[in-house]
């Protein structure tokens, strides 16, 4: 970045400052969801990436859409880390206990036994990534579809569509297809 005494590196610093104020609570929450919370794993993992991104913050404001370049850089923070880990697939199912929890009240969806909890839980690993991330951004971390689908770099009406076809398949993943149009607005 330019050097932030001249006044144009003052700017590009407030703008990546603002940036961050206003996704590190969205980052951080996936990351955890991914990485889970022990030893600050996902505080560490999204450091990194607001290191990269602030090294590359004037190539991130020329992005179409700079939410959706820094969703990817924390994508891939996120599968560095995971690379590192002697276990990663037990490290991300016990961060995605979390999301069960948080997809159930959201959704409104009651699950009587453990036997549903884990089928949940599967479904969502087995969830194609974009629907993944979409579960987690809008159940888990509360977003609007509109900040949702800036991440993803998609239009609000596909996120939705892409919504309702990951309830219907954890729906029917778990035996309970009665819960797949139970849609809570976001």
């Amino acid at each position: 970045m330019n050097d932030s005494s001249a006044p144009d590196g003052a700017r590009l610093r407030l703008t990546y400052e603002a940036f961050c104020r206003t996704h590190e609570r969205a980052w951080r929450g996936f990351a955890r969801t991914q990485v889970g919370a022990h030893q600050d794993a996902a505080e560490l993992v999204v450091a990194d990436m607001k290191r990269h991104l602030h090294r590359n913050w004037e190539l991130a404001l020329r992005q179409e859409i700079p939410a959706a370049y820094a969703w990817r850089l924390l994508k891939e923070h996120i599968g560095s880390w995971l690379d590192t880990q002697a276990q990663p697939t037990a490290v991300q199912t016990a961060a995605l206990d979390a999301v069960i929890s948080g997809f159930c009240r959201r959704a409104q969806w009651s699950l009587e036994n453990l036997p549903e909890q884990l089928g949940l839980l599967s479904a969502i690993l087995a969830l194609p990534e974009r629907q993944r991330d979409i579960v987690v951004l809008t159940y888990c971390l509360d977003l609007d579809d509109d900040e949702a689908a800036a991440y993803l770099s998609t239009p609000a009406t596909t996120l939705r569509s892409n919504r309702r076809h990951a309830r219907r398949r954890l729906a029917t993943a778990i035996g309970r297809p009665d819960l797949a149009e139970k849609e809570v607005e976001a």
